[in-house]
């Protein structure tokens, strides 16, 4: 699980981002249901997996980040699996697709 983590932070952005937030700031945005304004996302990764394999793995990190930063399931079927992560300085997405078996990671900076 510490790999996970690690992977994770990995895709922190640069310290040029726009705007960076607190963790006690995201959270009580979140509670407050207004984020922060974000720009277009960018891909960072896509790689091809089995779509348990990628689900178990994203569902590990959400639960890790989870009780620090704001993070939730957007989307959760059969065929797709979708979170969301609020970090310092941006957005994690990481998409599950079972009908290609792709994960796909995209961040969008904060404006």
């Amino acid at each position: 699980m510490k790999h996970i983590f690690l992977l994770l932070l990995a895709f922190t952005f640069n310290a040029g981002a726009a705007s960076t937030y607190t963790k006690e700031q995201l959270n009580d945005m979140a509670a407050a249901g207004k984020y922060p304004e974000q720009e277009s996302p960018v891909t960072k990764s896509i790689e091809a997996v089995s779509f348990s394999e990628c689900k178990s793995s994203t569902l590990n990190v959400l639960n890790q980040v989870s009780g620090n930063y704001p993070a939730k399931e957007v989307v959760n079927t059969g065929v797709l699996y979708v979170v969301k992560i609020l970090t310092n300085d941006g957005v994690i997405m990481v998409s599950c697709s079972e009908p290609d078996n792709k994960k796909v990671v995209t961040q969008s900076s904060y404006k």
